[in-house]
Parts: C-alpha cells; structure tokens; sequence
C-alpha cells in the first residue's frame, strides 16, 4: 500500500521547493494530486538562461546573480509515517529542449530519456503550453537506469503581465479553481490535470475508493486488490474450468444419448 507525494523545484531555487499533499493508501502507487506549482523567474532570450538572484550565505549583504540553465525537476516520494521518505524516482526536464510528452501512459517509455538526443524537441518558451505523460526513473542497485513511474504534468508560461492579471493559486486554491483551465506564472506546472481516465475529475482532487482505509472498507480493498493483481490469472483459471466442463460434457453426452435412445 503506497503513501505517495510529489516534489518539483526550479534549478537555482532548491529553497523554494514545492510539494503535493500525500496519496494515502493507493493500492496500486498510482497516485492522483490536482496539483498547481507556480514558480516566477527572469529569462534571458539571448542566452537561454534564466537570472536567479540570492545571497551567498547569510552573512552577505547584497543578493549575487547567477544565470544558469533553466532545469525543472520532479520527483516522486513514499512518505513514511515512521522513517525517512523513500525516493522513488524522477525525471530533469530542460525547458529549452526537452521530449514532447507522450499522449497516453502506454505510450510513455524509458526510451524517452534513452533516446532524448535522438528523439524530437520542443521548448516551453516558444510552445508556451505543454501537455504530456513523462517517465520517471531511478538508478538500480547496478547503477542501471529503469523506469519507476510516469507522470501526466501540463507547463505553461506566462508573462509576469498574464501573471498579474491572471492570479492563480498554489495547489488547489483559489484563484482559478481546478474546474477551469490550470496554468502557471513564469513557469507553471499542474500535476495530473483532470482527465477522464483513471485521475481525479474535480477541483477538490477526490481520489479513487481503493484510497480508502483497509479497515473502511476491506472487501472492497481486497477485491481490487486481487483483481487488479490477479486477474489474468484468475480469468485463465475459469477458462480452464470452462474448458473442463466442456470436454467432460462432449465426452459423456454420446453414452448419454445412447442410454436415451434405448430407454435405459
């Protein structure tokens, strides 16, 4: 049973690090957020960098500025209640060059970080809106990369005039509800936008009943559970049953009908 979060910061703004409320009890580690981050910054066009200004340690006066490549990065957490988080995985996107998004979650690969070199790329300061599926990923105990999870996330840029016209707030708050269209100032990511497959439709992020406490509703949690781990097999099961029954009935009907045929 997973307790899932997600954490997304801006490259240079580590400190301002933002993050969902936690998914309890997800029996599948699908974990469904609704979730609006905003992060403003100043982007330099011409060099493709954006400006980050902040002290150099608490004893400096002045603020110093850095431009630096502008690196979103996601991360998706287990909260424990008892112990440390466990880091499950994550994903770095470059927002001048970075993959198109897959339309669907089947679509999504680990290919799409592999083969990032080789595969088409968009940049969030000239599509302005983007919307996709995007694989998280890990290093294995071999220091070999595997895929841990995806994520649905739309970005959208903003001016800092868009912006102030158009206030949104963090999370699920007002302004702009989840109801109406999310979107994000400088830059602004909203994680797992309402969809009609298998996320939460409404501005209040209302979860799935497998999110539901074991003890709230155990056969419940017991029959998904089951079915969504075991139902392959427990459909081939009653195939074979089926099959069973089927071959003894072809078997036994010609005595049967012989037996009818002499009225015994």
């Amino acid at each position: 049973m997973a307790y899932d979060r997600a954490l997304i910061w801006l490259k240079g703004q580590q400190e301002d690090k933002q993050d969902t409320d936690v998914h309890y009890h997800s029996l599948t580690g699908e974990g469904n957020f609704n979730w609006r981050f905003v992060f403003p910054f100043d982007y330099l066009m011409a060099e493709e960098k954006i400006v980050i200004s902040k002290k150099e340690s608490m004893f400096s006066w002045d603020e110093t500025e850095y431009k630096i490549p502008p690196r979103l990065t996601l991360q998706v957490w287990d909260a424990d209640h008892f112990s440390a988080d466990d880091f499950l995985g994550a994903i770095e996107l470059d927002l001048n060059r970075f993959p198109r998004g897959a339309k669907t979650a089947k679509q999504c690969s680990l290919d799409m970080i592999r083969n990032e070199h080789e595969l088409p790329t968009i940049s969030i300061f000239k599509q302005k809106r983007v919307k996709g599926w995007w694989p998280f990923v890990a290093r294995d105990e071999n220091d070999e990369m595997e895929l841990t999870g995806k994520v649905e996330a739309e970005l959208h840029l903003v001016t800092a005039e868009e912006a102030e016209k158009s206030p949104v707030g963090l999370g699920r708050n007002e302004p702009d509800p989840w109801r109406n269209q999310s979107r994000l100032c400088g830059a602004d990511i909203s994680l797992n936008p309402p969809l009609k497959e298998y996320h939460s439709h409404s501005a209040k992020g209302i979860r799935p009943d497998t999110s539901l406490m074991w003890f709230l509703g155990p056969l419940k949690s017991i029959r998904y559970f089951i079915w969504h781990n075991y139902r392959w097999l427990i459909l081939k099961l009653l195939g074979l049953v089926l099959l069973l029954m089927l071959g003894v009935f072809i078997y036994s009907l010609p005595g049967y009908l012989v037996k009818k045929m002499l009225g015994a």
